[in-house]
């Protein structure tokens, strides 16, 4: 006679742990941020809202809480839509999108932030703001230093040198990571965005030095090493086709 119950109230049970199964499956797709913390390696998951006053502040079902800068290993973030649709637009609508957004998550060391950083100063020099260009740069150096993020700055910097004339000194500045690039034979995704930066500054130098093979190989070291970065890979081989319509029959040396 007690089996009906026992039955009902064992499929009240189960029907309350799908529903809290349900409600940790949405909570976990929806707290897609996290913080690594470097003394203990603690991750906290949540909602990355913005880094001010050296404080990340995170969101998550309990409220909101800050967490210092300094204390933060890494930050894995969720890159903003609009953030991904600047392929190939025009400089003045890379500004008005990333300069919020720079301003919002500068110093969080999430790698789509420094990449929005350098694309906006990158906007900054073809509109001719080189001081501001130079300062988002400098920003980049201050914010994460001894960092993986240096890179950016140098290439950028040499790419800068490069549209004034000075091609000696963008082939100086981006040697050293020419060098280091070489000998890394399992880039991550971010430093194959970083190395893709410094070879196509180097493919262009080498361009401007009459150079037409080397500067090939650079191109296509983007192409067939650093492609991680689907933007910069188009961007060498739009470079590498132009080179070859220039010099028919060009190889690489």
């Amino acid at each position: 006679m007690a089996i009906g119950p026992l039955y009902s109230n064992r499929h009240i049970r189960l029907a309350g742990l799908v529903a809290l199964g349900l409600a940790l499956l949405i909570l976990r797709s929806t707290a897609e941020d996290q913080l690594t913390l470097k003394r203990d390696g603690k991750i906290i998951s949540g909602r990355i809202l913005e880094v001010n006053d050296g404080k990340v502040m995170v969101a998550d079902q309990y409220g909101q809480a800050p967490y210092p800068l300094i204390n933060v290993e890494s930050a894995t973030m969720t890159t903003p839509v609009e953030a991904t649709k600047l392929q190939g637009a025009a400089p003045a609508l890379v500004i008005s999108t990333l300069e919020p957004l720079v301003k919002k998550f500068a110093g969080l060391p999430a790698d789509w932030v420094v990449t929005a950083m350098g694309q906006l100063a990158e906007a900054y020099a073809t509109v001719g703001k080189s001081d501001l260009a130079t300062h988002t740069y400098d920003q980049i150096d201050a914010l994460y230093p001894n960092s993986k993020y240096h890179l950016e700055a140098v290439a950028g910097k040499a790419g800068m040198c490069l549209q004034s004339g000075r091609i000696d000194e963008a082939v100086a500045a981006v040697q050293p990571i020419i060098d280091a690039a070489n000998k890394n034979l399992a880039p991550s995704q971010a430093e194959g965005g970083l190395y893709a930066k410094a070879f196509l500054v180097y493919g262009q130098a080498l361009e401007a030095q009459k150079k037409p093979g080397q500067a090939l190989e650079a191109y296509l070291t983007v192409k067939t090493m650093f492609y991680q970065n689907s933007a910069l890979a188009d961007q060498a081989s739009d470079l590498a086709k132009k080179l070859r319509d220039q010099y028919p029959g060009v190889g690489v040396e």
